[in-house]
């Protein structure tokens, strides 16, 4: 005999990821590309414009445009097209699933940013903890074909008790041009080396309220 009882299951704690894969952007990527590689050019020893330069990040070799650059909000025709037909409606979708449509995108603002890590460069295990921040996130224009965990993007478990019932301690992405990755802010996360010939380019950025009173 069955007892009456009333069930629920819940979600403690979840960490939200989105891997949003594009096609058919190749013209756009080289074109991004080039912008990333022209800007790197003229600032690779300009520590004022190379943040990887600067000491207070974790980028360590290549190139890093500095914040108050905002990369996605420069003026050239293919850095708009990825900020409005890619990264924006991604932001959208993320935002949706991870707050249960409850946040105005209007009412949210991109801090953004491109590097170009070649040969030996690497990223550092890191996270974005600006206050308001809802979303961090990457888009992949340019990676050299590798073999993993070469330029993998790998996260580490923010619960790493998990690891004493035999759950990873670490996610490991292999991103390809045309990858855009959201996730929580606080999700730690580093990027791998690579050796040999090619350069990885990409832009990030983190969603930020216009106002921190907002309120779930």
């Amino acid at each position: 005999m069955s007892v009456p009882h009333d069930t629920q299951f819940e979600d403690h704690f979840p960490i939200c990821v989105m891997v949003s894969h594009h096609v058919g952007l190749e013209a756009l990527h080289r074109e991004t590309f080039e912008v990333i590689r022209r800007l790197r050019d003229q600032h690779i020893n300009d520590v004022q414009e190379n943040a990887a330069l600067s000491g207070g990040i974790t980028t360590y070799g290549g190139y890093q445009t500095s914040r108050k650059m905002m990369f996605l909000n420069r003026p050239e025709p293919a850095v708009s097209r990825l900020r409005d037909e890619v990264v924006q409606p991604g932001v959208a979708r993320y935002l949706a699933k991870a707050y249960d449509n409850k946040v105005d995108t209007s009412r949210t603002r991109l801090v953004s940013w491109a590097n170009i890590l070649a040969a030996g460069d690497w990223q550092a295990p890191h996270m974005h903890p600006s206050v308001g921040n809802l979303a961090s996130g990457v888009y992949y224009i340019h990676v050299p074909e590798k073999p993993a965990p070469e330029g993998c993007l790998e996260f580490l478990n923010p619960h790493p008790v998990a690891h004493h019932h035999g759950v990873s301690l670490t996610r490991r992405l292999h991103p390809r041009a045309g990858d855009l990755i959201i996730f929580p802010p606080y999700y730690i996360h580093y990027v791998y080396p690579f050796k040999g010939d090619g350069e990885r380019a990409i832009l990030a950025f983190d969603v930020l309220l216009q106002t921190t009173q907002f309120v779930f």
